[in-house]
């Protein structure tokens, strides 16, 4: 690494990017605001903190090498694209975009607790964003106020995917005493996690702190030590909601409620589950609509393809189409449910019904709560539900949905089909 004095500063550079000024620092490093020489482009630069004697310094170099290379493969609105990583003289390093914006540790600071319908609507996004990870195989393992940025357009980007995981601990080790054990983090660290058995609901419980906190104005537990506050997440109830934010609708609290359950099997099924159970709560114009997009007319074509009766054949074509890097990410999407569609289609409709609810995430925060594919998605998946026996799970999503359909002009053929096939399980209860 080098240092430079340029127009009357110092600048440090790493390879080809010039490190320009200090963004923050924490316990796993310091990230700098950037420029890309090569590429021309301003990006955020993660310079990650080795300590001696925490941990076998090569060991941890690869974790991360191959971590930050999984992660880098997440494709989604609200996580920072991943430009580059390595290790360049002894110091890790991870190059992604330049977030503008406020951390909510920051906003929390500065406004204290938050509206209802805006916290809902801050934690529904972040689901969204767990919900298209967890589907990837990849856990966050480090949830807090401070990797949550909300941006200028308000959108919000979950940051440092990936750092948290390839830094965990040893076979053996304890959580709270690794290299990134700090008690800042085991502020929102599942119980389960501070012993080193993480899991996607621990990232749900880390949620649930946010929440708590986004809502009462500070986290549910506060201690002096990672070891103090591990006890108090692994024994102690949680102070009541109601207590610190008496107007937060029951359902809500019940919800908070049970994302802080100590233990994971007791929590919420999936992230998805948690970010359609938000969007009860979330303010209807919560994120700018994008403009129309004409569908691919390829997807089109599978489309037809499956309504004519034939799945496998348009699940393999789905599959070619989704193998290449052309498409825009509504099509990639659209087209992801055409193939679960397919898959329940042969027989497959617990895989289905897990991918849709993965991809119903990430349309949500694409196209806005209102647009038809999420509404047709929601759909689906209902009728999945009634198939795998969810019976009762999916006469409370028609019922929401079919309030939604109401606001759709009339001629749409989406209107009424979620009363109608209400109106059928009835029948044949």
């Amino acid at each position: 690494m080098e240092a430079e004095v340029r127009d009357g500063g110092v600048r440090r550079s790493l390879g080809r990017y010039d490190l320009v000024r200090e963004l923050g620092r924490g316990g796993m490093g310091v990230v700098w605001a950037g420029y890309d020489r090569e590429h021309r482009r301003e990006v955020a630069v993660k310079l990650i903190a080795l300590r001696r004697g925490d941990a076998d310094l090569a060991t941890v170099k690869r974790r991360f090498l191959r971590e930050a290379s999984i992660t880098g493969r997440l494709r989604h609105a609200g996580i920072p694209a991943v430009h580059d990583h390595g290790s360049h003289e002894g110091e890790l390093y991870l190059v992604m975009d330049l977030v503008p914006g406020r951390a909510l540790d920051d906003l929390l600071e500065q406004e204290g607790r938050l509206p209802v319908d805006r916290a809902v609507d801050l934690a529904r996004r972040t689901a969204e964003v767990l919900a298209h990870a967890h589907g990837q195989n990849v856990i966050h393992r480090d949830l807090k106020p401070s990797n949550l940025m909300v941006t200028p357009d308000r959108q919000l980007k979950v940051l440092d995917f990936g750092i948290a995981t390839a830094l965990e601990p040893l076979p053996g080790e304890t959580r709270f005493t690794a290299t990134n054990g700090t008690p800042g983090t085991a502020v929102y660290m599942a119980p389960e996690q501070a012993l080193g058995r993480t899991v996607p609901a621990s990232d749900l419980y880390s949620l649930g702190c946010v929440l708590y906190e986004l809502l009462a104005g500070e986290p549910p537990f506060t201690g002096a030590t990672p070891f103090v506050l591990y006890h108090l997440h692994a024994a102690e109830p949680v102070p009541p909601l109601s207590d610190r934010r008496p107007d937060t609708p029951r359902e809500l609290r019940a919800l908070v409620e049970g994302l802080l359950e100590k233990k994971p099997e007791d929590r919420p099924a999936t992230a998805a589950e948690v970010a359609e159970r938000l969007a009860a709560w979330a303010p209807p114009d919560a994120l700018p609509l994008p403009a129309a997009h004409a569908p691919d007319p390829r997807v089109e074509e599978i489309r037809a393809l499956r309504l004519s009766g034939r799945p496998a054949l348009a699940l393999d074509r789905c599959r070619t189409l989704l193998d290449g890097t052309e498409l825009a990410p509504a099509d990639r999407l659209a087209a992801r449910v055409d193939a679960a569609l397919c898959d329940a289609a042969l027989g497959r409709t617990p895989e289905a019904l897990a991918e849709l609810r993965s991809v119903l995430a990430e349309q949500r925060s694409l196209l806005g709560p209102g647009s038809p594919a999420v509404l047709d998605t929601r759909y689906e998946i209902a009728v999945l539900m009634v198939r795998t026996g969810e019976r009762h799970a999916a006469e409370e999503l028609l019922r929401r949905l079919a309030g939604d359909e109401e606001a759709l002009p009339d001629g749409d053929v989406r209107r009424g089909r979620s009363d109608a096939l209400l109106a059928r399980l009835r029948r044949m209860a």
